[in-house]
């Protein structure tokens, strides 16, 4: 009965050969940080998930947005588990798909023939970082406003269009009703939206063009073949411990350290130390040390040349120590952009 049911299925679908041409194709053998791609995605998924959730609940009114939050935290049942997955699962998000890029650079797998690939991937980090950003507005309490107030004043320190862009996000001079309505619906609507289509673009990138080998030079001078495994159920294998293992962490944030909320935003008083979300504490201490021109051009530089990154690295190597100028830029901007966030925290 199964397989006559599988056989009407299949010459109506082609199930079949979708199944065997994404599960049974052959990979090389790789190590643990090539699972941090799929952990992103099943973050992502969390995210979907736990957002769609809240949604159902939430008012994005100032009158009641505050009391909206209060409820699914303290009285919606497990609505302090599902605030709290959503909240750890953005920073795990943020800093998955951050790994993930800093491995591609560290095995060079951006180069030829996955240059559009990576581009596709610099568009989903800019999207990672938008959804924190648009995100952190919706609790309407005095950390999200004014958080939201700093993060906004970036983007008017850019010359020329510096108050327009200003005016465009906050929907007018100030955090009104209108700044909460417009995050909220970017939020929700535009930023899925966006995503949804460019990880189409970029899985079925991935897909086609296979997963980089990791010693792909090293075979190479070898001469060398190295033995190919297929994808189910030895890599699947790898991703699906992972998966299980961030969500784990995530529910284990989520109960010793709840999502927090502070008293509801006023306008009118100043806290003392408002700072934006870990992931834009660097540009924050960066504002603070150069002049606001440069600390707004230096991260649009920064992104331009991520982009641009496949076609300025023209060396013919992947592996790291034969890349020793590329790794050397690689680490020491990792290594400054930790630092500042430190600094910023601290500060």
């Amino acid at each position: 009965m199964a397989t006559k049911l599988g056989d009407w299925l299949n010459d109506r679908s082609g199930w079949r050969t979708i199944y065997g041409t994404v599960f049974l194709r052959k990979i090389p053998k790789i190590n643990w940080a090539y699972t941090l791609g799929s952990a992103t995605l099943f973050a992502m998924v969390i995210q979907i998930v736990t957002g769609i959730l809240l949604t159902l609940y939430y008012v994005p009114d100032p009158q009641l947005a505050y009391a909206s939050v209060t409820y699914i935290t303290n009285e919606l049942p497990f609505g302090w588990l599902i605030r709290g997955l959503h909240h750890w699962g953005a920073s795990a998000m943020v800093l998955l798909v951050v790994l993930h890029m800093v491995r591609v650079i560290v095995y060079g797998a951006y180069k030829y023939p996955r240059e559009f690939t990576w581009i596709t991937g610099v568009a989903l980090l800019l999207l990672t970082f938008a959804f924190g950003f648009t995100g952190y507005l919706l609790p309407w309490d005095q950390r999200a406003y004014w958080a939201t107030t700093v993060g906004t004043e970036i983007a008017g320190a850019m010359p020329v269009i510096g108050q327009y862009a200003l005016d465009f996000l906050r929907g007018g001079p100030q955090i009104t009703a209108s700044t909460l309505t417009r995050f909220y619906g970017v939020h929700v609507l535009v930023l899925p939206a966006s995503l949804a289509l460019l990880l189409v673009i970029h899985v079925t990138l991935v897909h086609q063009n296979g997963i980089a080998d990791p010693d792909i030079d090293f075979k190479e001078a070898n001469s060398e073949k190295k033995k190919l495994l297929p994808f189910f159920p030895n890599y699947v294998l790898d991703e699906v411990i992972s998966w299980y293992i961030m969500l784990a962490a995530l529910i284990i944030l989520a109960s010793i350290f709840p999502a927090g909320l502070e008293e509801p935003a006023d306008a009118l008083r100043t806290p003392p130390h408002a700072k934006p979300e870990w992931y834009f504490l660097f540009l924050y201490q960066e504002l603070k040390l150069v002049p606001r021109i440069w600390g707004v051009f230096i991260p649009i530089i920064g992104a331009m040349v991520l982009l641009a990154l496949p076609f300025i690295d023209r060396s013919p190597y992947h592996a790291p120590s034969r890349r020793p100028i590329a790794t050397a830029i690689g680490l020491i901007t990792v290594i400054i952009v930790i630092a500042l966030s430190i600094w910023g925290w601290l500060s």
